[in-house]
């Protein structure tokens, strides 16, 4: 596991180093990905072959040379031990539901396109555009988000979207990332102190929240980054142990990775800091290294991004009307903000999975909850959450219940942790006395600041959807609850695991049901089951779920303009608001097509010199009436619309217009 996480720290440090090295130098194409790429594999071979040397000159006690470690005999023996080790640990119940879930979400990123809404609303076309110019720049469009979040996702992307011209393959990343988390729950927890037997178990369990297991399979950007921050602190305190500049390093650069992935995670650098701060003194044995280290950590982390908009916009993350709700994070006043979250956050990890589905239908009861949050902050006692986006509402409408876009930690866990801790409390209580965990000031802070980590979060994002940007914060808020003795006893009873299990299998049910990505023939059964039952309101709530959900919208459209737009043409121009997620329908085929972003003050002048003669205008911007003025201005006219027109509601206005300047 931890060549696994070491690789792949390093794999990631160094495609985000490329991004921001080759939009410098303005060559980000394969060339210069190829180029980086050489660059790389000449480091790797000379620092194996220098490692090499070193250990030939080491004798073994035995007088073996160290080399001969490396040899074929050796390698098969350990494989075979690796691969017994696997199969004993494959025999128990919490392995194999893991395993389910990590195939189900192998399975399911391979069967379903892309269509997570953020990613396709700036993040995929941001790419898009720096592929294009070869180059980061400052996007012409009225999206803050394309310009002003943080990158790590993105430059994670570009080379696969570059390479293999398709943003299929894009959920890798956030499926070999799961892969990784319970070796790196376990690893840190029980550095924290944890006993094994309660680390062995909360391993598997945590590793099948809902936000891990259902991004897993998808292109969000959330639950990734838990990977850097586990692997930032796990290693910074192995560098502390054995005295290692080698692990502090690659500990640094996770760290980094983290901050670089989203601003809401920066908070978490402060936990990394005190992981490692024992072990700095370690950075002046090597001190070119450690340099060298610090200067890649820094292009990887938050700090480009931040310079950027400091010059660009003023702020090195800017709200108002040029960022507000881009990254969650709204002009809040932080006792209401802390207020306001400890009401939010555990409702959005309490909705149950398939509430949807239960009568009268989940639809029914999440009109009923919005309306009454709305009615809420009308009233005297809800003024003050107004700086909140949609305080308390529960988005299910686009997603059809629990998905990657809305899922936190998952009601289960919160069950299983609210059981436990009552237990723990009530044999503290009438039970014999049980020793505590000696508590290490270290190892003591590391265990109470995330929860102070947790104050500045909700004092500070006020989106409707921060259980799913608490990803990368939620297994370190478990240490402190879980490093009493005892855990160990608790874990142990039969009814304990069972309902642990049962929880691991819940999730295993919402993996495969998803509403974006269902593993059964889901669209071929609920149609037949709604011709021949078109009356019956839990088939009619279904179909909504599963054949006119969200992703068939968005596959939709994306097959509209495909069929629309003349071939070969480019550029074409798009004309949305900041909610509208149908730019990388505009790219397809990827580089062969490239996008102009249209404003409302851009002039028709402006549009033809950049080569623009179809512009795409979402129906949400460009309402009708105001469709004829903005033809007249642009002289332009209507070449096509489009409306996906769903059972039991009345035609609305086009979803799309396809327009064509004359």
């Amino acid at each position: 596991m931890l060549i696994a996480v070491r690789t792949w720290i390093l794999l990631s440090v160094l495609l985000v180093n490329a991004g921001w090295i080759l939009s410098a130098i303005q060559q980000l194409n394969r060339a210069g990905y190829l180029a980086m790429a050489g660059l790389a594999g000449g480091a790797v071979l000379y620092g194996w072959r220098s490692w090499r040397g070193r250990a030939q000159a080491t004798r073994l006690p035995s007088g073996k040379a160290a080399g001969m470690l490396l040899s074929a005999e050796t390698l098969k023996e350990f494989l075979r031990a690796k691969a017994r080790a696997l199969r004993l640990r494959l025999r128990r119940r919490g392995p194999q539901l893991f395993l389910a879930i990590a195939a189900l979400s192998f399975l399911s990123g391979c069967l379903y396109p892309a269509l997570n809404y953020d990613a396709n609303a700036y993040r995929l076309p941001r790419v898009m555009h720096w592929l294009a110019a070869g180059q980061w720049h400052w996007i012409h469009t009225l999206d803050a988000r394309m310009n002003i979040s943080a990158c790590g996702m993105e430059w994670l992307s570009a080379p696969l979207i570059l390479f293999t011209h398709t943003d299929r393959f894009l959920f890798l990343i956030n499926w070999v990332s799961f892969l990784m988390l319970p070796g790196l729950l376990f690893s840190v927890f029980t550095r924290l102190q944890v006993r094994p037997r309660v680390a062995w178990w909360w391993m598997w369990i945590l590793a099948s929240g809902w936000c891990f297991a259902l991004q897993a399979s998808s292109i969000a950007n959330d639950s990734f980054a838990a990977i850097y921050i586990l692997a930032a602190v796990d290693l910074a305190l192995r560098a502390r142990e054995k005295k290692s500049v080698t692990d502090l390093w690659l500990s640094l650069l996770a760290a980094a990775l983290c901050t670089g992935a989203k601003q809401t995670n920066l908070p978490l650098a402060l936990l990394w800091l005190i992981a490692a701060w024992p072990s700095f003194p370690l950075l002046r044995t090597r001190l070119l290294g450690s340099v060298l280290v610090i200067s890649a950590g820094l292009l990887a982390s938050l700090a480009p991004i931040s310079l950027l908009n400091i010059h660009y916009a003023g702020s090195w993350l800017p709200v108002g009307n040029a960022g507000i709700a881009s990254l969650g994070t709204f002009e809040l006043t932080p006792f209401w903000g802390i207020l306001g979250n400890l009401f939010c956050l555990p409702v959005q990890n309490l909705v149950p999975p398939f509430f949807e589905q239960l009568p009268p239908f989940y639809s029914y009861w999440l009109s009923l909850w919005n309306e009454g949050m709305q009615h809420f902050l009308q009233t005297p006692l809800g003024t003050p959450f107004h700086s909140f986006e949609n305080f308390g509402h529960l988005s299910g409408t686009y997603y059809h219940g629990i998905s990657e876009g809305n899922a936190g930690l998952g009601l289960g866990i919160c069950i299983l942790i609210a059981a436990s801790l009552r237990e723990a409390w009530r044999q503290r209580k009438t039970g014999p006395s049980m020793a505590i965990v000696p508590r290490h000031k270290h190892l003591l802070l590391l265990r109470t600041v995330p929860w102070a980590l947790l104050l500045v979060f909700m004092a500070k994002v006020g989106t409707f959807e921060n259980a799913r940007h608490l990803a990368p914060y939620y297994a370190f808020l478990f240490p402190a609850l879980l490093v009493t003795t005892l855990h160990s006893q608790i874990v142990r009873r039969r009814s304990w695991q069972r309902l642990g299990l049962g929880m691991m299998g819940l999730t295993v049910a919402l993996v495969a049901a998803s509403g974006d990505r269902p593993l059964f023939p889901a669209q071929t059964l609920f149609s037949a089951l709604s011709a021949k039952y078109p009356d019956n309101e839990w088939i009619s709530a279904e179909c909504s779920r599963y054949v006119d959900g969200g992703h068939r919208v968005t596959q939709a459209r994306r097959d509209y303009l495909q069929s629309a737009l003349p071939p070969g043409e480019s550029p074409v121009g798009y004309y949305a608001l900041r909610f509208d997620a149908d730019e990388p329908g505009l790219w397809l085929p990827y580089g062969q097509r490239s996008v102009v972003r249209v404003s409302p003050h851009d002039s028709s002048e402006y549009l033809r010199a950049q080569g623009v003669t179809y512009i795409v205008a979402n129906g949400n911007a460009l309402p009708r009436q105001s469709l004829d003025d903005w033809l007249r201005r642009y002289n332009a006219s209507v070449a096509g619309q489009y409306s996906f027109h769903r059972p039991g509601f009345k035609p609305s206005a086009p979803d799309l217009y396809l327009l064509q300047l004359n």
